[in-house]
């Protein structure tokens, strides 16, 4: 016995097999036995040959059914013959055959409607699960106008039998259902919650060694830059004929590309800060931007630009505010870097459910080729590549967009839009 056991289970209800497949076989099995056991109660208590037959009819089908399944994997065809040739056409017939309403028979249409659920997806389920719920209705109604047509018990211990075996059979297969799934459910939750852990370690992991990496990074590369400051400063004391030229502009050269390296690592460690940082609350934005313009004011007047600055008052955001201020820096250092002798403008301001915000200046511009990949990571003219990537990632993740204009030689404009805060969680104002 143990071994045929086995068989059955590893054949019909292996854990790899998919849910749906092994509810199917559960539904199968369970309903040629109830079918040949309703069979065996109509011989017994002699409802009539048509309900016998119908019983058998349906035994037989959910056998073939059965092994058609297994063998053929054509899952889908199955459940929908199931459902047409079984629910829609025996289950009507043995409902007038075997009682009407005054039977077991309507348990077996919750049975029904549950199997055509649980088994078809989204559209399909709906349509025909409403389908058979109508029919179902509808046969109640006839029953009820046309009793004549309906083959009754003869004893009322024929029908609390017919009953009992309806309302214990669907039950237990229900049972079984709602065991199975919620097994399946239960199992596969532990499993995303250990790949949830894994994600989380891996991302811990990369992050500690992005910020390490560029902490590392970044103490040899100011003491090469200020080493290469200190020899050119020497050169510039010598005298006009013992200094090398070429060494001057070699030097020269060597400290623009480390100053891009140390651009490079800043921005790495914007990126590892991102990615650790992301407790959000409410922030005072016109504060917010009133600092980085005043901040980055010095700035962009040594470059010989004027700041205009038109932010209103009163804007909030739910987010974090470093990650914020990051993106207002970037785009004012991204202003000054390619605007020289010009205007830069930031302005912010509540467009409907959304708080616009733009940084304008007049400087250089972006090629039209150049301009529809500027968010990309690692793509720029002659800086890191970081910034507008960054700036992007951390307007995205507050739910908010980010895009860009620009016309070479004639300016840009950076605009970035985030949900003004509707008190979202509670927050309190940063």
């Amino acid at each position: 016995m143990n071994p045929l056991l086995s068989s059955i289970r590893s054949r019909f209800f292996d854990k790899n097999l998919n849910f749906r497949v092994r509810l199917f076989n559960v539904l199968a099995m369970g309903g040629t036995v109830i079918s040949l056991a309703m069979a065996l109660i109509g011989i017994g208590t002699s409802v009539g040959l048509w309900n016998i037959a119908v019983n058998f009819i349906s035994a037989g089908l959910s056998y073939a059914l059965l092994c058609y399944s297994q063998r053929s994997g054509r899952y889908q065809r199955c459940y929908l013959i199931t459902i047409v040739a079984i629910f829609m056409v025996l289950f009507p017939i043995m409902f007038f055959t075997a009682g009407g309403y005054n039977s077991g028979m309507p348990s077996f249409f919750v049975f029904a409607v549950a199997f055509t659920i649980l088994m078809l997806e989204g559209k399909k389920a709906i349509v025909m699960s409403a389908l058979e719920i109508l029919l179902y209705l509808s046969i109640c109604i006839i029953a009820f106008r046309h009793p004549e047509w309906v083959n009754g018990w003869n004893t009322e211990q024929d029908l609390l039998t017919d009953v009992i075996v309806g309302f214990v059979s669907v039950s237990a297969v229900l049972g079984t259902m709602l065991y199975l799934h919620f097994k399946l459910y239960n199992e596969q939750q532990k499993i995303l919650d250990v790949q949830n852990h894994l994600l989380e370690r891996t991302s811990r992991a990369k992050t500690e060694f992005l910020s390490n990496t560029s902490h590392e990074m970044r103490t040899p590369l100011t003491v090469i830059s200020v080493n290469i400051q200190t020899v050119t400063e020497i050169l510039e004391d010598m005298d006009e004929t013992v200094k090398d030229a070429d060494a001057a502009e070699l030097l020269q050269s060597a400290q623009q590309e480390i100053m891009r390296l140390a651009r490079m690592v800043g921005g790495m460690l914007n990126l590892a800060s991102m990615t650790e940082n992301t407790e959000k609350q409410m922030v005072n934005l016109s504060t917010l931007l009133h600092s980085s313009a005043q901040m980055h004011s010095l700035h962009l007047k040594k470059r010989g630009n004027f700041l205009k600055v038109n932010i209103a008052n009163g804007l909030t955001v739910f987010g974090t505010a470093d990650l914020l201020a990051q993106v207002v820096a970037n785009l004012l250092q991204n202003a000054a870097a390619y605007t020289h002798q010009g205007e830069v403008t930031l302005r912010a301001e509540q467009a409907g459910s959304e708080i616009l915000v733009v940084v304008t200046d007049t400087g250089t511009g972006i090629s039209a080729e150049l301009l529809p990949h500027v968010f990309e990571r690692g793509v720029s003219t002659d800086g890191t590549g970081f910034g507008l990537y960054l700036c992007k990632t951390v307007v995205e993740s507050h739910g908010g967009r980010i895009w860009i204009e620009s016309c070479q030689g004639r300016g840009t404009s950076v605009s970035f839009a985030l949900p003004a805060y509707e008190g979202q969680f509670g927050g309190e104002d940063a």
